[in-house]
């Protein structure tokens, strides 16, 4: 039996069939400027998962893995219709279940019925096939993936199921899937380069900062060693390189001798905190000093920053500066906070510094020699009408008053014999010693002449004219008592007695003053009494008696005229001779004297008539008062002669 044709159906289904390709064929023109629109790759992988049922209708889920070459594993990117918490654990080596199969062959492929999905199952390792069991409800029937190629090299594979009909895919729908696939590697590809580009650009970015940040550096470096620089150049000192260094960092500075003791330092203006500009030994408490107003977020210390300046092997000293430390207030550990050009501003200043104490180190021992030249000359050689110009210019001034101070160091001889000193020590000793003695002295009396003679420092102190003689004396005093103290804290290991000449006006009288201080601190200083400063000007006509080389004829005439006076208070336990002492002191003025002493006047004529009667002498009589003035000055000079 011959069936009918009907050519009206067949054109029908035809015309059904050709527009269902088109309008499948016109979602895919829109797939292609859909995934064109953006090059976010989050955003293309997830269009590419949602345009997919659209194109392909039998499709019921759908993931998209992309390859990592780091794990040569196959992970999930995103998915639709499938178990998304356990679909991203899921991870496949390549050959491993159907897309594994896909990607290593790099062809699409479609896999339908029990027998073929079975077989690319088994392929699954048994924590994968685990997996698997949980990731839709049921299992496909019917699997169609298609790799993500790209110049002939897979980076992915997209596999779309169905869970109902064993053929739901066709040739036609894997061609689909496949120019989905390749349009998708083509939009991920593009992100990744955009991507990857705007990294560039960014890492070009945060590189042309870098050079920007190291050309500002180079540019602030060479300032800072310009500007330092120049102040050696320009003869500046060690003050204004110290407080230039302040100024820099905005940081406290100090800069220590190879003592620890300050050389200069420096704050910087405007500065917080006032426990640091209020303590003159700030850097001794770094740790413990905090500024006054601190923040709530954090709190703020200084700590202590030292780095040390030599040359060669050959210690100059210490720069230290207060870096700010802070903490959160939970209490963690301090950290200092500094920048790179910090640390090299103090490297710069430390080599800057060096080389300005090298160079003063080198014009001291200049200075020193010609300073000793000229000192010898002064105590060796006759008058020489050049020799106050030839002086003058080591800072000699004739219209000074000078003063001869000499700084011996007591038994010096024992301490090199008894602590080994070798010839470097000795001399590294003297050094130290006459640096301390040159800042404290030419700082307030730069007209002054100073240089080590044998074992003790020889100061030829100018006061200038234009300052009253009261006054003159009484600066020469204190500063002689700084002095003394300053070298007993710098040398603790070292006794010092300071004789102190009477001023003269003529550098022809240098000599007599030395020999006179000398003899002075010889008698009176030394062994016997160490560590003592004796003024010459206070000795009177006792210092013609000490040039007397018989010590037992001065002790026998204290004795005789004073003697008598000491027994007895010692026997009564009065003040005879301090009432005597004063006397003299007022110049036997009976009122200022009972005044001074807070004694009735009866009082004071009754204990000068027992200091007649007990020496044997008026007080009234030249001859008398005169050996009684003799007597209290020697005793002043040794008061242990006389025995009780």
């Amino acid at each position: 039996m011959i069936e009918s044709f009907d050519p009206t159906g067949e054109l029908e289904n035809y015309l059904q069939s050709y527009r269902l390709e088109k309008e499948r064929l016109e979602q895919m023109t829109e797939v292609t400027r859909l995934l064109t629109s953006s090059l976010d790759t989050t955003t293309v992988v997830q269009t590419i998962l949602t345009i997919i049922p659209r194109v392909i209708p039998a499709a019921e889920a759908c993931v998209l893995f992309t390859y990592d070459p780091v794990q040569e594993k196959l992970i999930s990117q995103a998915s639709v219709g499938f178990n998304h918490e356990v679909i991203r654990k899921l991870q496949l080596t390549p050959g491993e279940s159907m897309s594994g199969i896909a990607f290593a062959r790099n062809q699409a492929m479609l896999f339908a019925g029990d027998e073929l999905i079975e077989q690319g199952l088994h392929s699954m390792s048994p924590d994968n096939r685990q997996l698997q069991k949980n990731l839709t409800p049921v299992q496909a029937i019917s699997i169609m993936c298609a790799p993500l190629s790209y110049k002939g090299r897979a980076s992915g594979v997209i596999t779309v199921n169905n869970f109902h009909r064993a053929n739901a895919f066709n040739e036609f729908d894997l061609k689909l899937l496949q120019s989905l696939a390749s349009q998708a590697c083509i939009a991920i590809e593009n992100s990744r380069l955009h991507h990857g580009q705007l990294e560039a650009n960014r890492t070009l970015a945060e590189l042309n900062q870098i050079v920007i940040q190291q050309h500002r550096k180079l540019e602030r470096a060479f300032h800072i060693h310009r500007t330092l620089s120049d102040l050696v150049l320009e003869n500046r000192g060690l003050e204004s390189i110290v407080q230039t260094l302040a100024r820099l960092l905005q940081q406290p500075v100090i800069l220590l001798d190879p003592l620890q003791k300050p050389l200069a330092q420096a704050l910087p203006e405007n500065f917080p905190c006032k426990q640091i500009s209020q303590n003159k030994e700030w850097w001794q408490h770094l740790e413990t000093t905090q500024p006054e107003d601190q923040s709530d977020q954090a709190q703020l210390c200084f700590c202590r920053k030292q780095v040390t300046i030599k040359a060669g092997n050959t210690l100059l000293g210490s720069l230290v500066t207060a870096q700010v430390k802070s903490s959160d207030p939970s209490g963690s550990s301090l950290k200092a906070e500094s920048s790179d050009l910090d640390e090299l501003a103090i490297e710069q200043a430390a080599t800057v510094i060096a080389l300005e104490l090298t160079k003063e180190q080198a014009i001291f021992e200049v200075e020193r020699r010609l300073r000793g030249e000229l000192l010898e000359e002064i105590l060796n050689s006759p008058p020489d009408d050049t020799l106050a110009s030839r002086a003058a210019l080591l800072g000699y001034d004739s219209s000074c008053l000078y003063t001869v101070i000499l700084a011996d160091i007591d038994g010096f001889h024992n301490i090199i014999e008894n602590e080994h000193l070798s010839e470097g020590q000795i001399s590294g000793l003297k050094q130290r010693i006459l640096n301390l003695i040159n800042r404290m002295v030419l700082r307030a009396y730069p007209q002054s002449i100073i240089s080590f003679r044998s074992d003790m420092v020889v100061i030829m102190l100018g006061v200038p004219g234009t300052i009253p003689p009261a006054e003159g004396k009484e600066q020469v005093r204190k500063l002689v008592a700084e002095l003394h103290s300053s070298l007993h804290e710098y040398f603790p290991q070292v006794s010092f007695s300071i004789g102190i000449s009477q001023p003269g006006a003529n550098i022809n009288q240098f000599k007599a003053r030395y020999q006179e201080v000398q003899l002075a601190l010889q008698m009176m200083g030394g062994a016997t009494t160490p560590g003592k400063i004796v003024d010459c000007s206070q000795l009177g006509s006792a210092l013609l008696l000490l040039k007397i080389q018989d010590n037992d004829t001065l002790f026998r005439f204290v004795e005789e005229v004073l003697g008598q006076i000491i027994r007895y208070d010692h026997k009564h336990r009065s003040n005879l001779l301090e009432t005597l002492q004063t006397y003299s002191k007022y110049n036997r003025d009976l009122h200022q004297t009972a005044k001074n002493m807070h004694i009735h006047f009866n009082t004071l004529s009754y204990r000068l008539d027992r200091v007649e009667k007990l020496t044997g002498r008026k007080l009234n009589q030249t001859d008398d008062w005169l050996d009684i003035q003799l007597a209290l000055r020697l005793y002043q000079a040794y008061p242990g002669i006389v025995t009780v």
